[in-house]
């Protein structure tokens, strides 16, 4: 399954023929608010560091994604998710500028909350669609975290949409440490 992006349920096949941890099946399928998924396995707040913010011009994958014409501006904010003493989650999201409310668009480029908190505190109805899961190795990601750069991070990308505002796409990346029953100790 290594770098095969797969859908829910082809990931729920492949679950049967290989068994996964059951919280990772959770985490990777869910399409609840993983801040609060994270927030109620570590019984801590989660922090957000951003790692990189900014204006981009939005490519034809990503726009495809989405659902707009590539080449329209877009934010790109890549950040890590700590909990319980390390990080977690490494998040990307992609969205265009064109459709975001001044009072969401500067919320984000303020950097201080992760976007499922923005969300929830604007009380913004969301659906997410277009869900895949795959594993893949993320070499840079790896190194953050002081791992190999061969290892497989388990991850999943879907498509937001947030209310009558905007769509944008997210990815996120599941660090190995997340898997250990230790990691759960409050």
């Amino acid at each position: 399954m290594e770098n095969e992006w797969l859908t829910k349920e082809a990931f729920w096949e492949d679950c049967r023929r290989n068994p996964i941890d059951p919280l990772l099946r959770l985490l990777l399928t869910s399409d609840g608010t993983l801040i609060r998924h994270l927030e109620s396995l570590f019984l801590a707040s989660v922090k957000v560091t951003i790692q990189d913010q900014r204006e981009i011009l939005i490519d034809e994958e990503h726009a495809s994604r989405i659902g707009i014409p590539a080449g329209e501006k877009g934010i790109q904010r890549k950040v890590w998710l700590s909990a319980g003493g390390g990080r977690k989650v490494f998040a990307v999201s992609i969205f265009p500028l064109s459709g975001l409310k001044p009072d969401f668009h500067q919320e984000v480029l303020l950097g201080q909350k992760p976007i499922g908190r923005i969300i929830e505190a604007q009380q913004l109805p969301t659906r997410r669609d277009r869900l895949e899961i795959t594993r893949l190795a993320l070499p840079q990601v790896a190194e953050a975290l002081g791992l190999q750069p061969r290892e497989l991070f388990w991850a999943r990308r879907y498509r937001l949409n947030i209310s009558d505002q905007v769509s944008g796409v997210i990815f996120e990346a599941f660090s190995p440490s997340l898997f250990s029953s230790s990691s759960f100790s409050p």
